[in-house]
């Protein structure tokens, strides 16, 4: 007999984010300049919690970790997108999905980024 395990029920009542893509906003023939490109806007999260394995495995690795976010499941966001949290850009380092909450979820590790992007279209 296989034990089902309870489904965890999400509320993403922390905050929204948007989800930018990393793009060349040069003009043709001019030195590339990255910038962000928003792709979702107004995306709903919850924060989690950093785990010890997470936290140490980042480290070996060369990897701050700011945080862990968990957001409805979508499959466009990857690991080359950028998060921006108020005002604040986050490289999404690991992007996990979470098939066994209500509704289906996607776990996103972040690293603060040094520098902001500018945002693409703007002077």
């Amino acid at each position: 007999m296989k034990i089902k395990t309870p489904i965890e029920f999400q509320t993403f009542n922390d905050g929204v984010c948007a989800i930018c893509s990393v793009e060349n906003a040069a003009d043709p023939g001019n030195r590339p300049k990255e910038a962000l490109k928003e792709k979702l806007r107004q995306v709903p999260y919850e924060n989690r919690k950093t785990g010890v394995t997470r936290y140490y495995a980042a480290k070996q690795a060369g990897v701050k970790i700011a945080g862990v976010i968990r957001i409805p499941y979508l499959i466009s966001v990857s690991s080359q997108d950028v998060c921006v949290i108020d005002g604040i850009s986050y490289r999404i380092q690991q992007v996990q999905h979470i098939r066994d909450t209500m509704p289906a979820s996607s776990d996103l590790t972040l690293q603060k980024l040094e520098a902001d992007y500018d945002l693409a279209g703007t002077p």
